[in-house]
């Protein structure tokens, strides 16, 4: 029985280097799991360029985006989880490993909303994120939203607050 035991652990590592990664999120950044059977799928390359040109409002909300494929890591990519990570996401959100789909998880690390085979407005997941509790609880102490104070100069003949003194 002892011989067995380290490869069992051996064979288990994977495993479990895959699921700390899902912890490694937990409670720092919320995340879109985009999974996709192949990187030249239309629905994933519409999807990530939507994301793409919502960097700024994914980044207030601690979004992080996370892309598999069923067979990990494609040609030394750093963008795509590996093998071993991959499967692990398949299993823990039950993905279907042919077809497109786009998964949030909050915080928490729980799954807040799941689309199959469509591509989803950023729209609908930042105001999902908005609705959140924890989100709501930032927004209300002025944490996690850009303020436009100081940002640029007042349009002309309007106050800006600052002390004008000749």
């Amino acid at each position: 029985m002892k011989p067995l035991l380290p490869l069992l652990l051996l064979l288990a590592l994977p495993v479990a280097t895959a699921a700390q990664s899902l912890n490694e999120f937990r409670w720092k950044s919320r995340l879109v799991i985009l999974f996709t059977p192949a990187v030249d799928d239309p629905l994933f390359l519409q999807q990530r360029a939507l994301l793409g040109e919502a960097n700024d409002a994914l980044r207030e909300r601690r979004v992080t985006i996370l892309m598999v494929t069923p067979e990990g890591d494609h040609s030394n990519s750093t963008l795509f989880l590996g093998e071993s990570a991959s499967e692990y996401f398949y299993e823990q959100f039950s993905a279907q490993p042919y077809q497109f789909e786009l998964s949030l998880v909050g915080l928490d690390g729980e799954e807040k909303y799941r689309a199959k085979n469509e591509v989803t407005p950023v729209s609908v997941l930042t105001e999902m994120i908005d609705a959140m509790p924890m989100r709501q609880r930032r927004l209300k102490q002025g944490l996690g939203n850009k303020s436009s104070i100081n940002a640029k100069e007042p349009a002309p003949g309007v106050p800006d607050g600052r002390n004008n003194r000749r």
